[in-house]
């Protein structure tokens, strides 16, 4: 399974026009068979005119059900399907669940890292778009593990999103997306 957490820095929450959560953490899904590694190219939804990146932290349960390992992540979003089932009070699966939504770069062990203390940086054609800092989350990593454990039938291997910064913006065909977790893991996308 792959959760994620929406909302979870102030300044996107309100770039978007959101209220910004309190008490618990906004979860939605992507499923499993959405994964893009680095290096895909990624064909953008016909249905979608206005598809988003989203730069975040990725992390993976390990045997324990801690944050075993992490990644650099982009939970594209298909931006105006996101808006029409915000309306309609719909879930977003439309938005957030199409083919190669859910790109991940190379994990790396969280074993002996602050992941409370890293920085996280997006280009888009070799501009800076997105940069952003895990201290700036709304709920850490810790409160986001014991919500998901108390509440979803979390196993080893799942995957969790741990919310993007503000900066996000449209992705078209052509474009070309680095993200990185500074010193940690990478990853680059092309899309069609």
């Amino acid at each position: 399974m792959i959760y994620c957490i929406g909302r979870n820095y102030a300044k996107h929450a309100k770039e978007l026009g959101n209220t910004v959560p309190q008490g618990a953490p906004v979860v939605f899904f992507k499923p499993p068979a959405s994964i893009a590694l680095s290096g895909e190219t990624i064909k953008l939804p016909a249905y979608s005119k206005e598809v988003h990146f989203e730069l975040e932290l990725a992390f993976r349960f390990n045997e324990n059900l801690e944050a075993g390992e992490i990644a650099v992540a982009n939970d594209l979003t298909a931006r105006d399907k996101q808006r029409e089932a915000q309306e309609k009070k719909t879930p977003w699966s439309l938005a957030k669940g199409f083919k190669k939504s859910c790109g991940l770069g190379n994990w790396v062990s969280a074993k002996n890292i602050d992941l409370q203390n890293l920085e996280l940086k997006l280009t888009l054609n070799d501009q800076l778009k997105q940069h952003g800092f895990t201290k700036d989350m709304l709920f850490s990593i810790p409160v986001i593990i014991e919500y998901l454990k108390e509440t979803f039938p979390v196993e080893p291997g799942d995957i969790v999103l741990t919310g993007t910064p503000e900066g996000v913006g449209p992705v078209v065909a052509g474009d070309v997306i680095d993200a990185e977790i500074i010193g940690l893991s990478k990853a680059q996308w092309k899309f069609i």
